[in-house]
């Protein structure tokens, strides 16, 4: 693992989006890079919702390539809800194809 970014298994991480609970798990990773916040990041057969592609994505140098997906939950689809690495980098190889979410666009993240 490189000095900037950190993967650290978490015990638990429950999200909630469109009224309902999506994700509940204790197989995430909390990932920590430089200065920004920390993120949960989830296995996506965890994930109790329909996972669409979404618009955008690009190359972070350290985690590798991303992409946004949308998040079809409580009957409502939330755009650009989340991402994920489908590509990424071998330090950030045990988040492949795992989805991150972010805070303003679910009801709750909780991370143990």
């Amino acid at each position: 693992m490189t000095d900037h970014v950190r993967l650290e298994p978490a015990r638990r991480i429950q999200i909630r989006a469109g009224g309902q609970p999506i994700v509940d798990t204790a197989r995430g990773y909390v990932v920590r890079e430089g200065g920004l916040p920390e993120r949960y990041y989830v296995p996506r057969d965890e994930v109790r919702a329909e996972i669409a592609d979404g618009q955008g994505g690009a190359t972070c140098p350290w985690k590798g390539l991303w992409k946004h997906l949308d998040v079809i939950a409580g009957g409502q689809r939330i755009a650009n809800a989340a991402w994920t690495y489908y590509a990424p980098t071998p330090n950030c190889e045990p988040i492949r194809d795992f989805l991150a979410f972010y805070p303003g666009k679910v009801d709750a993240i909780d991370v143990e």
